[in-house]
């Protein structure tokens, strides 16, 4: 190498070494300098912080007792406090000051400043006047102040150092009427000062504005009470509306400290915290030390480093080629991640974007490096347009300082045409003016997140609505901590007032009412349940509402398990079944009530079977008894022993009757019956024949109400109501009769049915008896049950009175209890009003004038019984006991027979039938049933077809000649169609 060349390149290099050298030195200058500044600012900073974190809290602690003041002022305004002694009033006061442990005490003062009472002596001492002392001087003079706080002073009493806080009591006109006033404990207020930790080095005071020491750390009782020199040069400055000093030199002992102060929110206090200077700045000290003796070192380097100065240059090319590869490395990383790059000079005007953040943005075909301008308005292009305010908003809030971060989310439109989810992050590097420089970040593609989060909240909608349309609650137990929470739909179902969800469970159960009978169910599933005996928890208890109804509720539930199998948690829901539970029970009570008619139908087909051949019987013995009868001579031994016959024969009739009646196979046609007309005949009946020790009391009010049915069975009703209430009184007692009108506005279940709302007939009928046991009342509609003695009752009465009043719509009522007497209520539909029924002359039936009548029956004996019974009524007879030979014989000769009398039941054609065949052989020809078995369809259907009347076997020879005379006399019904 040139040498002349290289001395310049050696002079150049020590020259640049020399300057090289300085500016190290001038730099660490600078650096001690710059760190002392920031060491002070670090100190103020952190002093003003403590001030201010202590001012606040002195505040809290100062609030918290003038809470209570308040309070007593309060009091006191109402006339609370005037109304109390000493003693009371000194309750009071030890009562209030409970819990304020900031204060040492509480204190009344009237307005000349004697005390009425103090919490902690009673009763207040002489000392305790404070009428002379400056602060209560000022209080009562000043209107305007509520509150005051004084300097510190020891007490007399007690030796506790504390600072009074006093508030105003004033009369209902405003003026002074005293103080009420706490003794804040300064020690109080030293010990929390102690505990926010502060070094060795600071200070910290609480003082009044005017400049007394109230409190201090470290504490020092001969400095309570006194101005502090300090305090005076910061209250001056704060006063003056000029800068606080940062460091001021103690008058007592030369002593320089930095110091802040400051004011505690709502009163006339101050917070002052200093630190010495020495030791605040001895971090700075030994910093800067370190320092200078680096530069020293460094600079005593230097000329070693130009001797190495070419080396140097061949390890900066060895850097710059690592660097090379730094830069690769980070671009593989930032390829790796998947993340696009991008960095605006905010100067020069250039954005830079990496491959990726352009593919990201949806701007593949964008160049590397673009103008700043340039960009956003591509960009622009491609983002949705209901996210473009947001991204500019975003931006513009970022290079404005007002946050910290740039971070948007919005939607850009890929070259396919289809929208994706991209974030951007960033964040600006500034000038020291806080001018943005640079803004760089990187940009991500969040289009899969986004998706996914959106099909998270949707699937929670959908959870949400579908426990919303289950209408039921939802809970989640914590069995460790024993919080429940309960959703508010749940505390709707619970009737609770809906507010916070999750509390301790035992209040959730203090809150409600369970059913005693539901308690021990509801504990045994439970511990079932958690016991792992159960795979879930299912269990159905009441609650009551605060109407005093019981609620059903169902809730059902899963425990969480750890791996040991130990339950940690327990979910479920709860729902209101209560319409369900009544359902069940109202279908319950129908299945039993459908149970008891087809247990009554099935004996009434029976009963109604048996019936109709027994008819037959009775026919036979009732015909020849009284053709016997007629031939006997009166008084002989025959015809008392004919008449005690025929006499039984119509008991057993009267019994068959009431069978029929029971089997409802002897409806009859039902017209409005005047209801208290038949009530009074039938009670008129009864009471001839009541025994005498049996008073009838009749209370008849129904007026010319009436219903729909037949005369006859509402008689029957009445008649075997009352023969089983007299029955129950054993010949001595009270039987009452009422009958009336009732309206009833909703349904009502009675014993045998549930009645719908309407107007209905009310007969009740009340005995003063013995009463019926509760496990007889459900079974006295049986039929043939009785409680009566072998040959007192058939067990048919109150079948039959079941029978007739549930035909005609109504229903049985039963109260009853053993020893208090029987009361029976029927209740009949109302169907309007009717004229009561006149009195009709007796009509004997005409004998016959020789007509003939065509006589048809399969019993060959009751042919025979009605041949003779007809010739001896005046008829000419002609008997069959075959309807076909019947039919043959009236289609010979239609004109020879005058009148039919046809039995219904027969094998080879039923009376009905024949009937049809006659009609169309001569139909003017006036016809007359017979049945053993009188339905309501049989009656109808030969009302239809134009039978004169329908007899109801065993018949006697009036109703015979009564009949005939009846259908002789009225001409025959036209023809109807079949089909009718």
């Amino acid at each position: 190498m040139n040498t002349r060349v290289d001395r310049p390149r050696r002079r150049l290099v020590g020259t640049l070494g020399a300057l090289v050298i300085v500016a190290i030195v001038l730099q660490a200058a600078y650096d001690i300098w710059r760190s002392r500044d920031a060491a002070i600012a670090a100190t103020l900073r952190e002093l003003d912080a403590q001030a201010r974190v202590l001012a606040e809290q002195t505040a809290r602690t100062l609030q918290a007792a003038d809470v209570v003041l308040r309070h007593l002022a309060s009091l006191h305004r109402q006339g609370t406090l005037a109304a109390m002694d000493g003693d009371a009033l000194h309750a009071l006061l030890r009562e209030q000051a409970i819990g304020l442990g900031q204060v040492a005490g509480l204190g009344v003062f009237d307005a000349q400043g004697r005390s009425r009472a103090l919490s902690w002596v009673n009763p207040p001492p002489d000392w305790s006047f404070i009428g002379q002392r400056p602060d209560f001087q000022r209080l009562a003079g000043d209107p305007g102040r509520e509150v005051y706080i004084g300097d510190a002073f020891r007490s007399r009493g007690d030796g506790v150092w504390f600072f009074p806080i006093a508030r105003r009591l004033t009369r209902p006109d405003g003026g002074f009427d005293g103080l009420v006033t706490g003794r804040c404990r300064i020690d109080y207020f030293q010990d929390f000062y102690r505990s926010v930790q502060p070094d060795a080095s600071t200070r910290i005071a609480l003082a009044r504005l005017e400049g007394p020491i109230l409190a201090r750390h470290p504490p020092l009782d001969s400095a309570l009470g006194r101005p502090q020199p300090q305090a005076a040069a910061l209250f001056a400055s704060a006063a003056a509306g000029e800068a606080v000093p940062a460091l001021m030199k103690s008058p007592l002992d030369g002593t320089e400290r930095f110091g802040t102060l400051r004011l505690v929110p709502e009163y006339e206090l101050v917070v002052i915290v200093s630190r010495d200077a020495a030791a605040a700045l001895a971090p700075w000290r030994a910093q800067a030390q370190g320092t200078a003796g680096r530069t020293l070192a460094l600079a005593a380097l230097a000329t070693a480093l130009l001797l190495l100065a070419l080396r140097q240059f061949a390890r900066v090319d060895a850097a710059r080629r690592s660097l090379e590869e730094s830069r690769e490395r980070y671009a593989l990383a930032v390829a790796g991640s998947d993340d696009g790059i991008w960095d605006w000079d905010l100067v020069a005007g250039i954005a830079y974007n990496s491959a990726r953040g352009r593919e990201i943005a949806g701007l593949q075909d964008a160049p590397e490096y673009l103008p700043i301008d340039e960009w956003k308005e591509r960009l622009a292009r491609t983002v949705h347009p209901d996210d473009l305010e947001a991204r500019r908003h975003a931006l513009a809030e970022h290079l404005a300082g007002r946050t910290p971060a740039y971070a948007v989310e919005f939607r850009v439109r890929r070259p396919e045409g289809d929208y994706r989810w991209i974030r951007v992050r960033g964040t600006c590097i500034r000038a020291p003016d806080g001018r943005p420089l640079r803004l760089a970040g990187s940009v991500s593609d969040i289009d899969a997140r986004q998706r996914a989060e959106a099909a998270l909240r949707r699937s929670e909608e959908r959870y949400q609505l579908a426990v919303a349309g289950s209408n039921e609650g939802l809970w989640d137990w914590d069995l460790a901590s024993d919080q429940l929470f309960l959703s508010p739909r749940t505390q709707q179902l619970m009737f609770l007032e809906v507010g916070e969800p999750l509390r301790p469970r035992d209040e959730w159960i203090a809150r409600s009412t369970y059913h005693p009978e539901d308690i021990g169910g509801v504990r045994r599933a439970l511990a079932e349940h958690l016991r792992g005996r159960t795979p879930h928890f299912v269990v159905e208890y009441r609650l009551q509402h605060h109407s005093g109804s019981w609620h059903w509720y169902r809730q059902r539930g899963v425990a969480l398990r750890d791996a040991a199998g130990r339950p940690y948690r327990m979910a479920g829901s709860m729902e209101d079944i209560t319409a369900r539970k009544q359902a069940e029970a109202e279908r319950e009570r129908l299945e039993v009530q459908l149970r008891q008619a087809q247990k009554l139908e099935a004996i009434g087909t029976l009963a109604g079977g048996i019936a109709h051949d027994f008819n037959n019987i009775l026919a036979a013995i009732l015909g020849y008894g009284e053709l016997a009868q007629k031939d006997a001579p009166a008084g002989s031994p025959l015809r008392r022993h004919l008449d005690a016959a025929l006499a039984a024969a119509l008991r057993a009739k009267s019994l068959v009757e009431r069978i029929l009646a029971f089997s409802r196979s002897g409806i009859s046609e039902r017209v409005p019956v005047h209801v208290q007309s038949v009530v009074q005949e039938a009670l008129d009946g009864i009471a001839a024949t009541l025994p005498p020790g049996v008073v009838l009391q009749r209370r008849l009010a129904a007026g010319d109400a009436c219903v729909l049915g037949d005369p006859t069975q509402i008689h029957q009703v009445v008649l075997n109501l009352c023969a089983n209430a007299v029955q129950a009184m054993r010949g001595q007692g009270r039987l009452e009769v009422a009958l009336e009108s009732v309206a009833l506005a909703a349904p009502r279940v009675v014993a045998t049915s549930t009645l719908p709302a309407g107007d209905y007939l009310r007969l009740q009928v009340r005995d003063s008896g013995e009463g019926i046991a509760p496990q007889v009342v459900e079974r006295i509609f049986d039929p043939f049950f009785t409680t009566k003695e072998v040959g007192v009752g058939t067990g048919l009465g109150l079948s039959l009175v079941h029978g007739i009043v549930t035909d005609l719509g109504g229903g049985i009522g039963v109260e009853s209890a053993p020893g208090a007497g029987t009361t029976m209520s029927v209740y009949l539909p109302r169907q309007g009003v009717v004229a009561p029924p006149q009195a009709a002359p007796a009509d004997e039936a005409p004998p016959g004038a020789g007509e003939t009548v065509l006589l048809v029956d399969d019993e060959e004996a009751l042919v025979r019984l009605g041949e003779e019974t007809l010739a001896a009524l005046g008829y000419e007879p002609v008997g069959f006991t075959s309807s076909r030979a019947a039919l043959a014989a009236l289609r010979e000769d239609p004109a020879r027979f005058d009148v039919v009398l046809s039995d219904e039941a027969m094998p080879e054609m039923t009376g009905s039938e024949l009937l049809v065949a006659i009609r169309q052989l001569r139909p003017e020809l006036p016809v007359v049933l017979m049945s053993g078995h009188v339905s309501a369809a049989l009656a109808a259907r030969a009302r239809a077809a134009g039978v004169v009347t329908v007899l109801n076997k065993p018949l006697v020879s009036a109703d015979i000649a009564r009949a005939l005379a009846s259908a002789l006399r009225r001409p025959a019904p036209a023809l109807q169609n079949e089909e009718t």
